[in-house]
């Protein structure tokens, strides 16, 4: 009885990943009229068409991975059954049973990626694809943010130049009036404009170093996780002494390439519009009231437009960091956790000799 279901299981697990493999490229999900191509249709014209191109070239080598195990798993089996040895069949079953499951996963790999990354994102993004639009933002904030930067660091140096200037007008070679003035005018300066604009310089320029590591690690795995931890992952893991890291490399794609850029999609879908607006708003405050002489009269005073400018990019910083810095965080530790899960699911080796004995 074991023999039998034994065999038939890699018969069909065979059979399927043959009759499969050639008909990646068209899903029935992403045929017009398919689910994925009526909610997500830019994932069936872009993202399915690529993951197709990389699995036909990759094909082969997890075909022959597969089949190898599975005559491995075969061999195994056959000598337990003429030795009579039950914990050789046991583990010949369960190396089968792994064979299987990676089967199934290099098969619906297509199906289950035009799932999570196709339609359950356009139930909280609508039809937008979860790459361009967080690459889309990240960008846009790195040049708002940039432009911010830039301005108060243009209005800061000229009203440090001014600042350094000294000017001496003496009556009766004891009384420097005009210093006096010009020392009190920068002190007010400093005091109320350079000092707050040099922190959120400070804070912005940590920020910018975090919206750029976030960019290209966006981008990283846009290109790399598939042909590098998925399919590699694949092969790995119908290897039994490298099962576990072939698990791992599967779930690192997974999480990578399909969940982490949705999770940024889904959160700056809420965010960015208002962030970027005041970043903007502010920036260009600054630029238009800090130009020559106006560095310093429009940022003497409490209520000169310059620091009030400043005030309101201090009240904006919570919001740039919630979004720079506190999302990305909880999206990486929810990663993070999807990888330790996913791999522990896919990757372990199968722990069944105990239940197969009654089967």
């Amino acid at each position: 009885m074991h023999a039998t279901r034994t065999m038939l299981l890699a018969s069909l697990a065979l059979l399927l990943l043959s009759g499969t493999i050639s008909a990646q490229s068209t899903l029935p999900a992403c045929l017009p009229g398919g689910e994925a191509y009526v909610t997500a249709q830019w994932y069936c014209d872009n993202i399915n068409q690529y993951v197709a191109q990389i699995w036909t070239t990759w094909q082969p080598i997890v075909f022959i991975a597969i089949f190898l195990a599975f005559s491995i798993a075969g061999v195994i089996f056959m000598t337990g059954a003429a030795l009579k040895n039950e914990r050789i069949r046991n583990f010949a079953i369960g190396e089968i049973y792994e064979a299987a499951a990676t089967t199934i996963i290099a098969v619906a790999f297509l199906f289950i990626a035009a799932v999570l990354f196709g339609i359950l994102p356009a139930f909280a993004t609508g039809p937008i694809n979860p790459y361009p639009f967080a690459l889309s933002y990240i960008s846009s904030t790195i040049s708002t943010t940039q432009t911010a930067m830039n301005n108060i660091f243009q209005v800061a140096m000229i009203d440090q130049f001014y600042g350094s200037i000294s000017t001496a007008v003496t009556v009766g070679g004891e009384l420097n009036i005009g210093g006096q003035v010009v020392q009190t005018i920068f002190f007010s300066i400093f005091a109320l404009f350079l000092i707050p604009a040099r922190a959120i310089v400070y804070l912005l320029s940590d920020g910018l170093l975090i919206l750029n590591l976030q960019f290209y690690l966006i981008l990283f795995f846009m290109y790399t996780a598939i042909p590098v931890f998925l399919i590699p992952g694949i092969v790995l893991r119908s290897i039994f002494p490298v099962r576990n890291l072939g698990g791992i490399m599967i779930a690192i794609a997974i999480a990578f390439y399909l969940i982490m850029p949705v999770l940024f999609s889904v959160s700056y879908y809420f965010t960015n519009t208002g962030l970027i607006q005041t970043l903007n708003t502010y920036a260009q405050q600054i630029g238009a009231n800090g130009q020559g002489t106006e560095a310093q009269t429009n940022a003497a005073s409490p209520a000169a437009p310059l620091v009030t400018a400043v005030q309101g990019l201090q009240n904006a910083m919570g919001s740039f960091w919630l979004s720079i810095l506190f999302y990305p965080a909880l999206i990486a530790a929810i990663s993070y956790e999807s990888i330790k899960i996913i791999a522990e699911f896919i990757g372990g080796a199968t722990r069944t000799s105990g239940k197969l004995r009654s089967i």
